[in-house]
């Protein structure tokens, strides 16, 4: 967690059971604490103040002890206040739709990397075979047989890398897509 997600939810907690005016100080001291500390002691500055939520029931209970007033704890902040967690569809959910992308997708992705794949290495084979061929020639012939060859093996291998691109990105997009919409488990400790 960044500190301006820190401090963001920070406020969305004792932004409505605070007078306006102590939410800017305390946001105020708070921001100038972490400048402070320094860029690089971020983590630690966080791990020293708790989550969020911790530090504005730390805030919220010094307060009341100064001040008598209602009690506010059941508040959850809402909308704008809180800045996305990346949760939303449960663990379950997440399998059932990687199962239908395996079933649906799958057979584009896999007949795509094949196809890239093999038709690479045909071309690098092809392209050293040329390259390598004992015909005997003219000196132009070679040159032209030695440069063919080399064309064909650089496309073969721009061709396997495609492949091994496309097999990246896949797992790159099911990693994203879980670690921005899949539920995690636990609080904003889990974030630090």
């Amino acid at each position: 967690m960044s500190k301006e997600t820190y401090l963001r939810f920070l406020r969305a907690y004792l932004i409505n059971r605070l007078p306006i005016g102590e939410v800017e100080d305390i946001m105020a001291y708070y921001t100038e604490y972490f400048e402070d500390a320094g860029e690089g002691r971020e983590a630690e500055v966080m791990a020293e103040l708790g989550s969020p939520e911790q530090l504005a029931q730390q805030i919220l209970s010094d307060r009341s002890r100064e001040e008598p007033g209602p009690d506010i704890s059941p508040y959850e902040p809402q909308g704008e206040d809180i800045p996305p967690m990346g949760g939303g569809i449960p663990q379950w959910g997440f399998v059932l739709l990687l199962a239908l992308a395996a079933v649906f997708l799958g057979p584009i992705v896999l007949s795509l990397v094949a196809g890239l794949g093999v038709g690479g290495v045909i071309c690098v084979v092809v392209g050293l075979r040329a390259v390598l061929g004992g015909v005997k020639l003219s000196i132009a012939g070679l040159l032209y047989q030695v440069g063919g060859g080399l064309i064909a093996a650089a496309v073969g291998l721009l061709l396997v890398l495609g492949a091994i691109l496309i097999v990246r990105l896949a797992v790159w997009l099911i990693r994203w897509f879980q670690g921005t919409f899949v539920e995690r488990g636990g609080g904003y400790e889990d974030n630090y």
